[in-house]
């Protein structure tokens, strides 16, 4: 036999990952057992594949490995590869598997394991992005439906029969200023809107007071960029005979300076 170009034949690396029929395996393993040159260069194949699967393997940090098998279920954790121990024999099955089909498996299972561990993270990842904005579009639409529900009562407040709507006209001094208040004696609500109010020169701020038998009541001051689309409620008090408004010093003060009366209207 021609020991060197039977080994160069490539039929050794066939052997060795277990592609080869039985009746040539049997022949391999005959010859290995007849010829020295044959069986060690069989090992030398065997440590050949074992290193390149050991290098090819992926470095993982013990951190990472340690996070990965604790969230697989019991008994999942890869077996690592059974050592060869300090026999000169080479341990093959029947079909001529290698000791190298450990470490392939290992590795193969490694692999797997980090595929659905980063799959796993990934999805678990993607499903706490969907829940958040899930939980944004919930309070978006609370927040939708309380607006909705606050503008449905305040319609229903300013269209009841028994509110008054009551016209604060401009001053001889002021004829274009104006503002209207809804008065409902039977909801104990009042509500204000400036049909007509100029912005306040800078220093300044709108006042609105409630007169009633006793004198002008401050009902606040009004803020500065409210404007003719605004409508807000206000402070009921009963018994009131008329509202006014007044320009002020900013922040407002605690009676009005009438000599600065702006809107007025009587009630009833």
């Amino acid at each position: 036999m021609d020991i060197k170009q039977y080994i160069s034949s490539g039929i050794l690396e066939l052997y060795v990952l277990g592609r080869l029929p039985p009746e040539e395996t049997r022949e391999v393993e005959a010859n290995a057992a007849d010829y020295p040159e044959i069986r060690e260069e069989i090992e030398q194949i065997e440590l050949t594949l074992e290193g390149m699967a050991m290098a090819m393997a992926p470095e993982v940090s013990p951190e990472l490995l340690d996070r990965v098998l604790e969230d697989l279920p019991r008994g999942s954790t890869p077996k690592p590869p059974p050592s060869s121990g300090g026999s000169d024999t080479k341990t093959t099955s029947a079909g001529g598997f290698p000791r190298i089909l450990p470490w392939l498996l290992a590795l193969a299972g490694l692999l797997g394991i980090l595929y659905y561990y980063f799959t796993h993270s990934a999805l678990t990842a993607e499903k706490e992005k969907l829940e958040e904005q899930m939980q944004m579009l919930k309070q978006e639409c609370e927040e939708t439906e309380n607006i909705l529900l606050a503008s449905e009562q305040r319609l229903r407040d300013l269209t009841n029969p028994a509110t008054q709507n009551i016209i604060l006209a401009g001053t001889e001094s002021h004829p274009d200023n104006g503002a209207v208040v809804f008065y409902n004696t039977a909801t104990n609500k009042a509500f204000f809107t400036p049909s007509n109010l100029p912005p306040p020169p800078a220093g300044k701020q709108y006042q609105l007071w409630a007169i009633d038998a006793d004198g002008p009541k401050d009902l606040g001051v009004l803020a500065l960029d409210i404007s003719a689309d605004d409508i807000i409620e206000v402070d009921f008090l009963p018994g009131v005979a008329a509202f006014a408004i007044t320009l002020e010093d900013e922040g407002g003060k605690p009676a009005p300076d009438l000599t600065q009366l702006r809107v007025i209207g009587n009630v009833g």
